[in-house]
């Protein structure tokens, strides 16, 4: 009896140390997988990599405008009331204006000389004049031609515009000519202008957008 007590003794010690040895005691420290791994680096490349957000630091568009060269110098032959037969253009070239693009357009026609430039975005007329080269001046060193009919003569060129437009105004002479000078502002245009006193002709004449 006693032998066969200490048998079952000796199994039983035999099979808890077996049960040790299978893992039916908890590891500490277990290691993570090689999938585990492998995703835990995947997400931590892809979150080192992701590209950071835009900076607002995209250069501006140069503008392009809608007239070209032709249209300029058909708008600005047709402002001066001179048919493109008559006029033989001298400069016609792409400028700026401040940071606008214009069209610098010259040309003589009828003993006149015109400057003008036109926008390139809208075609506006933003300045224009003319000087007389080889007509309009008298020649006469007599003035004929009163101070209110010379201001009317001018007046008449800018509709609507009356004698409290008239911003500057003097009799002068000029290599012995008798001439006035004078300038209007008005619906956000300056004209300059010079009438010969002897003929009572504009000789002068230009005008520039003031807005």
């Amino acid at each position: 009896m006693m032998k066969r007590k200490l048998i079952l003794t000796g199994a039983a010690l035999s099979l808890a140390v077996a049960m040790t040895g299978c893992g039916g005691k908890p590891v500490i420290n277990q290691q993570p997988s090689s999938q585990e791994k492998n995703a835990v680096d995947t997400q931590a490349q892809t979150e080192t990599t992701a590209p950071a957000a835009a900076s607002d630091t995209t250069p501006a568009q140069t503008v392009t405008g809608t007239v070209d060269e032709e249209t300029a110098q058909k708008i600005a032959l047709e402002h001066a009331g001179v048919k493109a037969t008559d006029a033989t253009i001298t400069k016609s070239r792409l400028d700026y204006e401040g940071r606008r693009q214009v069209y610098e357009i010259e040309w003589y026609a009828g003993g006149k000389k015109y400057d003008y430039e036109i926008a390139v975005d809208t075609g506006e007329v933003l300045s224009s004049g003319y000087d007389e080269k080889t007509a309009g001046w008298s020649g006469s060193n007599s003035v004929t031609v009163s101070e209110a009919d010379a201001k009317q003569t001018a007046l008449g060129r800018v509709s609507g515009a009356t004698q409290k437009d008239i911003y500057e105004w003097q009799f002068d002479y000029d290599d012995g000519r008798p001439e006035y000078e004078g300038k209007i502002i008005y619906g956000g245009t300056e004209y300059d202008f010079t009438i010969d006193a002897s003929s009572g002709a504009v000789v002068e004449w230009e005008a520039e957008s003031v807005r």
